[in-house]
């Protein structure tokens, strides 16, 4: 490792995370409040705020954050006392005149607005392809049907173009939005049901299913046909919505939770166990659930192979 002055620390410290991602081909389109999509996985909501100011971040997904340093040695798989080196050859890659002239300029566009807007949506499916979508993902025509909608929609700055995509209501009556080249949501938010299958913001006993996505929802449903007897059920839709679905999860004594076998999946259900334990009113069990689906990442990827 090679020797820096103080003056060569301080301009390595001038690297931007923004300025990192953009060479090496991240997103860089965010909200006005500084929400960027990971760097470190596939989302489909901005959950990675950077502090452009103080050049910091935070990953709401997994509870991770920290300094330029931080991000460095997380982004490139290398220890804290390999990170002026990186930096060092990132600077001699990515001259600062490049990022001023190239990047800095893309930054500071105007956001527009991408608002989803719904035109229409029907719980009768009439798109052949969402539905032979559903199927390739493990999930009936009689199950899509039941919890899902045909969603007819358009983005607010392009009203002319119409898309549609499968529905998933929640809690804000908003949708999560699937189909076989997108994934979108008008809002994001958790979805409640009750033993019946019916959206509710009340508990109706002591025990929950807690599923991460929807469609590791609907397969499930597809497999076993109906939810189990007094069993609620908490759909997050993304592992940013734990912290919303907490405190309904806890007023139950029994959860079953069906997370994800990546690290953002472990990390969430080490949240809901953390908090159970937490929980000083009532004992509560958790049940990890992904041992039904050892080797593969989610319990749908489990299904679907079942089916082929």
């Amino acid at each position: 490792m090679a020797t820096y002055s103080e003056q060569e620390k301080k301009q390595l410290h001038t690297i931007s995370i923004v300025e990192i991602m953009a060479h090496y081909g991240k997103r860089l389109d965010h909200t006005r409040s500084g929400l960027y999509f990971s760097p470190f996985r596939d989302e489909t909501n901005p959950s990675f705020h950077i502090n452009e100011g103080k050049n910091s971040w935070y990953d709401y997904g997994t509870g991770e954050g920290g300094s330029l340093f931080d991000f460095v040695c997380k982004f490139a798989g290398i220890s804290r006392g390999e990170v002026y080196d990186w930096l060092a050859s990132f600077r001699h890659m990515v001259p600062e005149s490049e990022y001023k002239a190239v990047i800095a300029p893309i930054l500071q566009r105007p956001q527009h607005s991408s608002k989803i807007v719904i035109d229409s949506a029907s719980h009768t499916f009439t798109k052949t392809k969402l539905i032979e979508y559903a199927a390739s993902r493990a999930v009936s025509k009689e199950i899509l049907e039941k919890y899902c909608e045909e969603v007819i929609y358009h983005v607010e700055t392009v009203p002319d173009r119409q898309f549609f995509a499968i529905g998933f209501k929640n809690n804000s009556n908003g949708y999560v939005l699937r189909s076989s080249i997108s994934k979108k949501c008008s809002c994001s938010d958790i979805t409640t049901l009750d033993p019946s299958g019916q959206m509710t913001d009340k508990t109706t006993g002591d025990k929950v299913l807690v599923f991460e996505g929807f469609m590791d929802f609907l397969s499930w449903m597809t497999d076993v046909k109906q939810l189990t007897p007094g069993y609620d059920c908490c759909i997050l839709n993304s592992v940013t919505n734990i912290s919303k679905a907490l405190p309904w999860i806890m007023q139950h004594t029994n959860i079953a939770a069906f997370m994800d076998n990546d690290q953002a999946g472990k990390d969430t259900l080490q949240k809901i166990m953390e908090c159970a334990q937490e929980t000083a009113d009532h004992d509560i069990c958790v049940y990890d659930m992904s041992r039904l689906y050892e080797g593969y990442n989610d319990l749908n990827e489990k299904l679907s192979d079942d089916l082929n």
